[in-house]
């Protein structure tokens, strides 16, 4: 397998604007290459929360392949008509004709609504995928020029309001999420299968295991601790490889800003450090030391990023004799809203 054309779907249908695709030449060669990835037909229609299985066959070599060595497909919606892409992979692709080292694998990929749009292969994995953080990258070849497009119907969308915002550091909270029909703003009428797993690897869930069960309406209302508001609170609508449809919450917090100059008066033409930190996790926002200037306005002297630990060190020039009036302002970043910290006086002297 010398040739590494990326083909389309069956028939003359190319969804890419060309039958084959280029592909950048390598240093040296993977140990595994893909020669063709090839759908079974140019589109499908997906209405709701069900999929559609479509057949995906993969042309590949692999040095390190052995007996019944399984491949996997990655596709994502790159053109999608939402305003965050659907992630989706395959289910294990099976060898159907020569080795694991040299052969053809075939199998399913579940298409949901949620892709609805454009769904582009992005890649093709060799061996068991494990999607977690901590586990090592299956080897993989990237793919370009091949896409599956979807009409989705009836594409359901993932609401959520927390039970305060923001969230005050310590304190426990709740989450309403409710799934709708995006297209008539309704719920779907059932109850419905939705996984809530916590923490920074939370959209690496596949299958409906500890799935919770939502009400008629499509609602349910998740309990929080208040260490959980630092990590990622995630609601899924469970697939076989990969959620079919996600919603990621990133607590809004409140902007507490602490600072304290190191002295209260220094000479004029010496700078005086004022030290502090803001609340919660805010690692590489921006914070700037703001000087009073005349009765209401503050302009900002300095700006610095924070620390890994949320601290900041500033230095305040003292260019006047008298007492000056000086603050620390944190604009908005990330989930963490625009704060100020109490106002302080320096004099020069």
């Amino acid at each position: 397998m010398k040739t590494r054309n990326i083909l389309t779907t069956l028939g003359a249908v190319t969804l890419a604007g060309a039958a084959l695709s280029a592909v950048p030449a390598q240093a040296e060669p993977l140990d595994l290459q893909v020669e063709s990835v090839k759908f079974d037909r140019a589109s499908v229609a997906v209405s709701s929360l069900n999929t559609v299985p479509v057949t995906i066959t993969v042309k590949a070599t692999y040095k390190l392949g052995v007996a019944n060595q399984p491949m996997y497909v990655e596709l994502n919606s790159h053109d999608s008509k939402r305003t965050d892409g659907t992630q989706v992979f395959s289910e294990p692709l099976k060898l159907i004709s020569g080795t694991g080292k040299d052969g053809t694998w075939e199998g399913k990929v579940n298409v949901p609504s949620t892709a609805d749009g454009r769904l582009d292969v992005d890649g093709v994995y060799a061996g068991v995928l494990n999607r977690s953080l901590k586990a090592k990258t299956p080897d993989n070849d990237p793919v370009t020029g091949v896409s599956l497009a979807v009409n989705g119907l009836n594409i359901p969308k993932i609401t959520r309001k927390l039970s305060v915002s923001p969230v005050p550091f310590g304190k426990s909270y709740s989450i309403t999420w409710q799934v709708l029909n995006s297209t008539t703003g309704k719920p779907y009428g059932s109850r419905l299968k939705v996984l809530h797993p916590k923490g920074d690897a939370c959209l690496e869930a596949k299958g409906s295991a500890g799935a919770l069960l939502t009400n008629a309406a499509g609602v349910i209302v998740t309990k929080h601790a208040p260490a959980e508001a630092d990590k990622l609170n995630c609601l899924l609508i469970p697939g076989t490889q990969a959620p079919i449809d996600h919603h990621i919450q990133l607590v809004p917090r409140p902007g507490i800003v602490a600072a304290t100059p190191d002295k209260t008066s220094a000479k004029v033409g010496t700078t005086v450090s004022v030290k502090g930190n803001v609340a919660g996790i805010t690692y590489g926002c921006t914070v700037n030391l703001q000087k009073l200037s005349g009765a209401t306005a503050w302009r900002t002297l300095r700006s610095a990023k924070l620390s890994v630990s949320s601290r900041y060190t500033l230095p305040a020039a003292i260019t006047a004799k008298g007492k000056g009036t000086y603050r620390v302002q944190f604009p908005k970043c990330d989930n963490t809203l625009a704060g100020v910290s109490r106002s302080f006086t320096i004099t020069g002297v």
